[in-house]
C-alpha cells in the first residue's frame, strides 16, 4: 500500500473517530437533560468538556427541543463518515464503535430509567452500519424510534428558530478554527490513529441494558430484532445469549 493511501485511510479513520466522538457528546448532553441530578451524578462522563466538545452551555444553556435535534445531527454526520470501498476495513471499524457505543451503554445501570438515549441506539447504528440508504432515512429512524424531532422544530417559536440558527452557526465557525488546527498537527505529527475510548462498562452490559429497554418501551418486536441482527453480525466474539439472559430476567420479574 502506498505511503499516499496509507496517509488517506488514516485521514478517513481520524474523521471516524471524531464524528462518532460527536455523537458520544450529544448522547451524554442529552443524557444530562433527560436525568434527576442524582442519578446523573454517579455516571462517568467520557466526551462532554473534552478538548472536542466546542459547546458554550453558560453562554448559550440549551433547550431539550435543540439537544434532540443535535443528535439527530449527528447521526446524519455519522452516515457520512461510513462509506468505505473496502468491506474488510468497513466491517472491522463498525465492529469497534459499535463495541465503543455498548461499553459506553454498558454503563447505564439498572438504576438509570429507560428513555430516549435508549432509544437513540437503532438509529446511531442505522448509520453506523447504512442500514439506511441516505440521511432522509436517518430522520425517518429517528421518528419511528425515538420521537418526531421536525415536529418539535417546527413548534419553535420565531424566537427559538432565531437563536437555534444564531447558536448553530457561532458553534460551526468556532469548531472549523479548531478542527482545522486540529487535523494540521494530527498530519504533522504523521502518527497513526488512536481511536478514543467511550468505556463506561462491558459490551455484555450495554447488551443486556439494551435487551432489558426495547422489552419495556417498545410494543413491537422489530427494536429487539434489530439488536440481534446487528449482534450476530458483529459481536460474534461475545459470550451473551439472549435467550439465557431473557429467561433470566423474565424469573426475576416474577420474583420481584
Amino acid at each position: 500500500m502506498s505511503e499516499r493511501i496509507q496517509q488517506q485511510i488514516q485521514i478517513r479513520l481520524k474523521a471516524f473517530d471524531d464524528v462518532f466522538h460527536n455523537v458520544i457528546i450529544t448522547l451524554e448532553r442529552l443524557e444530562r437533560f433527560l436525568l434527576a441530578e442524582e442519578l446523573y451524578e454517579g455516571l462517568d462522563i467520557t466526551a462532554v468538556r473534552s478538548e472536542r466538545d466546542f459547546h458554550d452551555d453558560e453562554k448559550n444553556p440549551p433547550t431539550i427541543k435543540l439537544l434532540y435535534g443535535e443528535t439527530q445531527l449527528q447521526c446524519s454526520a455519522l452516515f457520512y463518515q461510513t462509506k468505505f470501498d473496502d468491506e474488510e476495513l468497513f466491517h472491522k471499524t463498525v465492529s469497534y464503535f459499535l463495541k465503543d457505543l455498548l461499553m459506553w451503554y454498558g454503563g447505564r445501570k439498572e438504576n438509570i430509567p429507560y428513555d430516549d438515549v435508549d432509544r437513540f441506539f437503532i438509529p446511531v447504528v442505522s448509520a453506523l452500519d447504512r442500514q439506511v440508504h441516505d440521511v432522509r432515512q436517518v430522520m425517518q429512524t429517528v421518528h419511528k424510534y425515538v420521537r418526531d424531532i421536525e415536529n418539535d422544530i417546527s413548534q419553535f417559536s420565531e424566537e427559538e428558530k432565531e437563536k437555534s440558527v444564531h447558536e448553530g452557526f457561532g458553534a460551526w465557525l468556532r469548531a472549523q478554527d479548531i478542527v482545522e488546527k486540529h487535523y494540521a498537527a494530527f498530519m504533522e505529527k504523521g502518527d497513526d490513529v488512536v481511536f478514543t475510548v467511550h468505556q463506561r462498562g462491558t459490551v455484555e452490559e450495554g447488551l443486556q441494558r439494551l435487551y432489558n429497554a426495547f422489552i419495556e418501551i417498545y410494543t413491537e418486536k422489530t427494536p429487539l430484532l434489530f439488536l440481534e441482527s446487528t449482534r450476530k453480525k458483529y459481536l460474534w466474539d461475545i459470550h451473551f445469549d439472549p435467550v439465557v439472559h431473557l429467561s433470566n430476567q423474565i424469573f426475576k420479574n416474577r420474583k420481584a
